[in-house]
């Protein structure tokens, strides 16, 4: 068995390891390393390098290189790894502990809205919190569509707006689900009716005019700046039968990433390269939805090396991070449907000055919501007239 140093992997990464007297030197002597041996070695070799979660980053990443998923690993603990084995898994632990290079780019995945999508350096890695914006979204426009009001409280409330930890997207696939259960329970109650009877339109229409009027009658959603396509994925997914859902980018390379990931996930939503509304055609939408850039320029000299990997377009935001804000806020009111509503991700010490230019623009019922640290995270705002 060869061992994990060889003459043709002179790393100053290893060797900086192997000193280190809490490890075993692993150049010592050639050695069978196991799945086992090299999960509790890269956990070590994690921490020594100050990552975040080394337990799981090592599983991720020797499970890639295996093909196994954490259970597998488990399973095979005492499955020795081969050559070509560890040379693959040698070059993704040098790109996380050396480089710094976020797990996202690495496995070149991210789960976000029980989606797997595609992510590269040319985008932003999907948060958790920006499934904030995505419940938010999704109540808005169901409320829009059945014409009930919204479920929230209807001013910019602090005491109003303490929240339970819980998980709300589950809370809503529980809603979903009573609710097909009971469409189920009632088609069955009326099976052997004339179907025709309750659908009155559907006698004077032919497939391709209803399909027309479908379409014409749908809401129109827009995501401005949706690198990945996070967000307007998981719209275009929770919302598409009744929501038109337009993701744009300054980034053609980011548009491309998100083109990808609509096709893999066979949802349908238009795509449209423009800087904020440059080239965004005239007309309204319902929803204006974004997760701009906020970060101001002296914090990001305070982040972490894995965030500078990520592309400084979609981060920062001049001396203050209200750069983009300025620009979207008064745009935003002016491509708004009557009731149409604008819902912007923010970073947690910015919700007064947002607040202050949904008001110069003209928004009502301005809503602040946390995230699920319960720190401010987004804001609402709604166009009445």
């Amino acid at each position: 068995m060869e061992d994990i140093y060889s003459s043709s992997y002179e790393d100053d990464v290893f060797i900086y390891a192997s000193a280190r007297k809490k490890l075993k030197p692993m150049a010592e002597k050639a050695q069978t390393w196991t799945i086992q041996k090299m999960l509790q070695w890269s956990k070590q070799f994690f921490e020594d390098n100050g990552m975040d979660s080394p337990q799981l980053d090592a599983q991720l990443l020797l499970g890639r290189v295996l093909g196994m998923s954490k259970i597998d690993l488990i399973i095979n603990a005492q499955r020795p790894l081969d050559a070509n084995e560890l040379a693959e898994y040698k070059k993704l632990i040098i790109r996380r502990a050396k480089a710094h290079e976020p797990m996202a780019y690495i496995l070149g995945e991210k789960e976000f809205w029980s989606m797997m999508l595609n992510v590269t350096s040319d985008v932003l890695i999907p948060r958790p919190d920006t499934e904030c914006l995505v419940e938010r979204a999704i109540e808005f426009l169901t409320a829009r569509h059945e014409n009930k009001p919204l479920p929230w409280p209807s001013l910019l409330d602090r005491s109003q707006l303490t929240y339970e930890k819980i998980d709300a997207r589950e809370a809503y696939y529980q809603a979903i689900e009573e609710e097909e259960n009971q469409s189920e329970s009632d088609a069955a109650s009326v099976e052997g009716e004339d179907q025709s009877q309750n659908h009155e339109k559907n006698q004077t229409l032919t497939k391709e005019n209803a399909e027309s009027e479908s379409s014409f009658s749908k809401l129109k959603v827009l995501d401005i700046g949706t690198g990945s396509g996070a967000i307007a994925l998981a719209l275009a997914k929770e919302t598409g039968d009744y929501c038109d859902v337009t993701a744009s980018d300054i980034s053609p390379k980011a548009l491309e990433i998100a083109r990808q990931n609509a096709d893999h996930l066979d949802l349908k939503l238009h795509f449209i390269e423009s800087d904020l509304f440059s080239r965004i055609p005239d007309g309204s939408f319902d929803l204006i939805v974004s997760n701009p850039p906020y970060i101001t320029t002296s914090e990001m000299a305070q982040l972490t090396p894995e965030v500078h990997k990520e592309p400084v377009i979609a981060l920062e935001a001049g001396a203050d991070g209200m750069d983009i804000y300025r620009r979207l806020i008064p745009e935003a009111f002016r491509r708004l449907n009557t009731g149409g509503a604008l819902m912007l991700e923010m970073g947690c010490t910015q919700q007064n000055a947002i607040s202050e230019l949904l008001k110069a623009a003209g928004f009502k019922q301005i809503r602040m919501f946390k995230d699920y640290a319960g720190l401010p995270r987004i804001m609402t705002g709604i166009r009445e007239a």
